[in-house]
C-alpha cells in the first residue's frame, strides 16, 4: 500500500485489535469494515464482530452482515430470537469489497455489485464461501418474515485507497447496478457508496474517537456544589437542538449513545412505547413536556460555554425509549419546537456515574440482576484486573477507555466478553455464547456476578481470551481455530483441572487453588500453547466443518467433544 496517511491508520488499527499477524489485505478489508460500522451500532465493534464480517475468499465480496434493531446478528439462531420478541424489525444488510490498489476500477465495482445482486436470489448461482452461505441462510429467513420487518434496509461499500472522481464510467457503472438493487423492490432504502482514501481516513477518526456533538441548552437551571460533578443541567431542549445529539448527521441514522441504558430499546409496539408515540403523532407537544419524566445524559466533558454545549463521551443512561421513539416521530410536522425534559451531568468519577445510572433506572421495571452489573461486583472485577499485573483491562461501561489512547482494544476485556468467556469456560456452553449474546445474558444472569463469587474466576476467563488472541497474532495458533475459542476454553479447563469443576465452586474459598492452577496454566506461556494444542486435537477428531455456524452453535458439538475428552482421558 502506497498511501502513507492510510498505511499509518492502518498499523494503528491492527495494534489496538491485534491483527498484525495477516496479511495486507486482509488487514485492509477489517480496517474498512471497522470505519465504517463502528457508529451503526450501541457498543463498540470488538476484534469478534469485526471478524465475522469476513466471509473469506469469496467472488466478488469480502464482508457481509446483518444488524437488526441496532446488533450485529451473526447466526439464524439469533434471528430466530429476536423475530420472536414483540418487536418489529429495522433490518440493515450490509456489503463490503476492499481493494489496496490506487485507482477504483468500474470492472471491479461491477463484479462486486454483480455478485451482490445474486446473493439477493432466493437462489444464487455463484458459489458461496460457508460464512457467505451463513448469511444468506439468514437472509432467506429474513424474507419469509416480512411481516414483522418494519423496514429492510441495502448498504454496499466500495473501498479503496484512491480517489473517487465524479463523472466517469465508474461512476455509470455503479449507478446502474444501484438501479438494479432498487428494481428488485426488497429495499426501503438503498444505498452503494464508493469510499476513497479521504473519506475512508474521516471515518476512521470518527470511529476511534469518542462520541461528540454540540447543541444549544439556554432553558437550564445549573445545579450547583456537588463532589465528583463538574457540571450538572437540568432544563428544556427543543427537539430541533436534542435531534443533534441523538442523530448522526452524516447518516441520517440513530447514534449508538444507550449501552449504559440497561434495557435495549422495547420496541414502537411496547405499549409504554405506543402512548408516546400517539402523543407526538397528534401534536400534543405540551403534553408530551408535561408528561415525560425526561431524558439523562452523561458526559466526560463539556468544552461549550454559556447556552451552547459541546459533549464529548457522553450516553444516554435513561431515555432510551424516548429518544428512540422521537426519532421514529423526527418528520412529524412542528415535532422541532416539542420541549424535551433532559438532564446533562459532567462528571469523570466513575462510582457516581454508576450510582447516577443505579438511580435513574430504578424506577424502571428492571430485574435486580441487570442493576447489579453495574454496580458493586463490577467495580470490584474492575480493580481485580488492574491489580493482577497480567496487563488487561476490565471495561465495565462502553467507551470506558475512550480517553486513554494508550490502552489498546486487544488489552480490554468489556462486559459481554466476560460474560461469554465465562459461560462458555465454567458453564459448559460454549455453543450458546458464540451465538446471540442476548440469550446467554437472560439464561445466566442470576448465575453470574454474585457477590459471593470469587473473582479469579472471570480474571481466567478474561485471561485466556486475551492469550488465545496473542497466540493468534503470533501465528502459533491457526485462524481457523477462533470460531471454536469457546470450545477450547472450556476443554483447556477440563484438561488442567484435577477435579470435576461445579457451580458452587465459584463461591467457596476452599476452592481457590482449584482457581490457582488454571491461572498458571494460563500464565506461563508455553504451557498455555501446549494446552491449547491439546483442544484443538481434540476438536479435530470431531471432523467438523468449524467455520459452518450450525456446527459450533449445536449443543451436540459440545457434548460431542466432551465425550471424545473423556475417552481419551480414562
Amino acid at each position: 500500500m502506497q498511501d502513507l496517511v492510510v498505511t499509518s491508520h492502518l498499523k494503528s488499527f491492527n495494534e489496538n485489535f491485534g491483527f498484525e499477524d495477516l496479511q495486507e489485505s486482509k488487514q485492509f478489508e477489517r480496517f474498512c469494515f471497522y470505519s465504517i460500522l463502528n457508529n451503526e451500532l450501541n457498543h463498540s465493534l470488538t476484534a469478534e464482530d469485526i471478524e465475522s464480517i469476513d466471509i473469506g475468499e469469496n467472488k466478488g465480496i469480502d464482508g457481509i452482515t446483518l444488524i437488526i434493531n441496532g446488533k450485529i446478528v451473526k447466526s439464524l439462531q439469533e434471528f430466530e430470537e429476536i423475530k420472536d420478541s414483540r418487536q418489529k424489525l429495522t433490518v440493515n444488510l450490509y456489503f463490503f469489497q476492499s481493494k489496496t490498489s490506487e485507482h477504483f476500477k468500474d470492472i471491479e465495482i461491477a463484479g462486486f455489485l454483480d455478485t451482490v445482486i445474486d446473493f439477493l436470489n432466493k437462489e444464487p448461482k455463484y458459489q458461496f464461501t460457508i460464512q457467505a452461505q451463513n448469511y444468506h441462510t439468514i437472509y432467506k429467513a429474513i424474507l419469509d418474515r416480512v411481516g414483522i420487518i418494519k423496514e429492510f434496509n441495502f448498504y454496499s461499500y466500495y473501498c479503496s485507497t484512491g480517489d473517487w472522481l465524479s463523472g466517469n464510467s465508474c461512476e455509470v457503472t455503479l449507478e446502474k447496478k444501484i438501479t438494479e438493487i432498487i428494481n428488485t423492490r426488497l429495499f426501503n432504502k438503498v444505498n452503494a457508496e464508493p469510499i476513497d482514501k479521504s473519506r475512508l481516513v474521516d471515518l476512521y477518526k470518527k470511529a476511534s474517537n469518542p462520541i461528540s456533538a454540540e447543541f444549544e441548552f439556554s432553558e437550564k437551571v445549573e445545579i450547583k456544589n456537588i463532589t465528583g460533578i463538574e457540571e450538572a443541567f437540568i432544563g428544556l431542549v427543543p427537539f430541533r437542538e436534542f435531534k443533534k445529539l441523538i442523530i448522526d448527521p452524516n447518516t441520517g441514522n440513530l447514534r449508538s449513545l444507550f449501552y449504559d441504558n440497561v434495557r435495549d430499546f422495547l420496541g414502537i409496539d411496547n405499549e409504554v412505547n405506543e402512548k408516546i408515540k400517539e402523543t407526538l403523532e397528534n401534536k400534543k407537544f405540551s403534553e408530551f413536556s408535561l408528561l415525560n419524566n425526561g431524558i439523562t445524559i452523561i458526559a466526560s466533558e463539556n468544552k461549550g460555554r454559556t447556552y451552547k454545549f459541546d459533549l464529548h463521551n457522553y450516553q444516554i443512561v435513561n431515555g432510551c425509549q424516548t429518544s428512540n421513539v422521537l426519532y421514529e416521530c423526527r418528520n412529524v410536522e412542528g415535532i422541532d419546537n416539542a420541549l424535551i425534559p433532559i438532564k446533562v451531568v459532567i462528571t469523570q468519577d466513575e462510582e457516581l456515574r454508576d450510582r447516577i445510572i443505579l438511580s435513574t433506572n430504578s424506577q424502571s421495571k428492571i430485574e435486580e440482576e441487570e442493576l447489579l452489573a453495574l454496580t458493586k461486583f463490577q467495580k470490584k472485577l474492575e480493580e481485580f484486573y488492574s491489580s493482577s499485573k497480567d496487563g488487561l483491562n476490565y471495561e465495565r461501561r462502553n467507551n470506558q477507555y475512550a480517553n486513554k489512547p494508550y490502552i489498546k482494544k486487544k488489552s480490554i476485556v468489556d462486559i459481554r466478553e466476560q460474560i461469554k468467556s465465562f459461560v462458555g469456560m465454567f458453564f459448559d456452553e460454549p455453543h450458546e455464547v458464540a451465538g446471540y449474546f442476548g440469550k446467554v445474558y437472560k439464561e445466566r444472569k442470576s448465575d453470574i456476578f454474585l457477590d459471593t463469587h470469587l473473582l479469579e474466576p472471570y480474571l481466567i476467563s478474561g485471561l485466556i481470551q486475551f492469550q488465545f488472541k496473542e497466540f493468534l497474532s503470533t501465528q502459533d495458533i491457526e485462524r481457523k481455530y477462533n470460531k471454536a475459542r469457546y470450545h477450547s476454553f472450556m476443554l483447556f479447563r477440563m484438561l488442567v483441572e484435577k477435579e470435576k469443576f461445579k457451580k458452587e465452586m465459584l463461591s467457596s474459598q476452599k476452592k481457590k487453588k482449584y482457581f490457582d492452577d488454571l491461572l498458571i496454566s494460563i500464565r506461563e506461556k508455553d504451557k498455555c500453547l501446549v494446552l491449547f494444542n491439546k483442544t484443538f486435537k481434540i476438536i479435530d477428531k470431531l471432523k467438523i466443518e468449524i467455520q459452518e455456524s450450525k456446527q459450533i452453535y449445536n449443543k451436540s458439538t459440545t457434548n460431542d467433544l466432551k465425550d471424545v475428552f473423556y475417552e481419551s482421558n480414562k
